[in-house]
């Protein structure tokens, strides 16, 4: 049975071995970006865990918490994408006597977030200035407080151009059944967690465009972003041992920082299926 100092030291583990591994075009150790360092990541998560792992505190209230709770801390957006992704999971876990995570129970937990609920997201969302959403004629940020539909309906309707949107909508279909299984493969060949988040970061963005990427500067660059990532990724996870292709790693992270390209949802969706691995799951 899972306790919920385990829930919590699970969700940081994922969150610290995000910023220690290298993602390029991300935020990570020795390797700033965007007006961010790796420890204004480490800080938000710290801020936030108590809060997120905690039971009986409503699904709305515990992401509209966190968020305030990390923006008090570094004043800037690092972990929303991570806090919508990872507080289901959590409600789904807690949802089990025993605290064994069923996809079903993660399914109930989506279904059921309610009109209210949606409305503090959204208050969350706002308060972390989410990049790249722009005025939309139905679900619309800027009238959060007059919401009349469900995160789920919101969802469903963003799927298309955000990626976070798209697990909701597929109840986390990806992270579970091919990220999070692509990490563990990869931690098994190469016997490192710094390597497999890296390869899964790699593998992810190779085969789909960072939909933040796509909101901010258009699909094709998004495209272009993950042609440039394609043989390399190829390389680095065939290897036993990849560190030898670092330098190049650190080359595309300089290419996409010095453009302003910041692949943000690729890394959300690599630290939820860390996190699902670190419980077990």
């Amino acid at each position: 049975m899972i306790n919920e100092t385990q829930v919590k030291m699970a969700f940081e583990y994922a969150c610290k071995l995000d910023v220690m591994s290298i993602k390029p075009g991300n935020v990570f150790l020795n390797s700033p970006g965007y007006g961010m360092t790796h420890k204004d990541f480490l800080q938000s998560s710290m801020a936030c865990s108590d809060i997120m792992c905690e039971k009986n505190i409503n699904f709305g209230v515990k992401i509209l918490e966190s968020i305030k709770a990390s923006m008090n801390i570094v004043g800037c957006n690092t972990n929303l994408g991570i806090v919508l992704l990872c507080t289901p999971i959590i409600e789904a876990i807690y949802m089990n006597k025993d605290h064994i995570f069923l996809p079903n129970n993660l399914k109930k937990v989506i279904n059921n977030i309610t009109i209210q609920d949606t409305k503090l997201v959204y208050r969350a969302i706002n308060i972390a200035n989410a990049g790249g959403m722009n005025s939309k004629d139905k679900f619309d940020l800027k009238n959060s407080d007059k919401n009349d539909f469900t995160l789920l309906e919101a969802m469903k309707y963003a799927r298309s151009y955000d990626s976070i949107a798209n697990e909701y909508s597929s109840y986390f279909h990806h992270i579970i059944n091919n990220l999070s299984i692509n990490w563990r493969n990869y931690f098994n060949l190469m016997k490192n967690d710094e390597y497999a988040t890296t390869a899964t970061y790699l593998e992810q963005i190779s085969k789909y465009p960072d939909t933040l990427i796509a909101r901010k500067h258009g699909i094709k660059v998004s495209i272009r972003v993950s042609e440039r990532f394609k043989d390399l990724a190829k390389e680095y996870c065939a290897s036993k041992m990849p560190n030898g292709l670092n330098n190049k790693l650190l080359l595309v992270d300089s290419e996409l920082k010095m453009q302003g390209l910041n692949p943000g949802t690729t890394a959300d969706v690599v630290v939820a299926s860390i996190f699902i691995n670190r419980l077990g799951l």
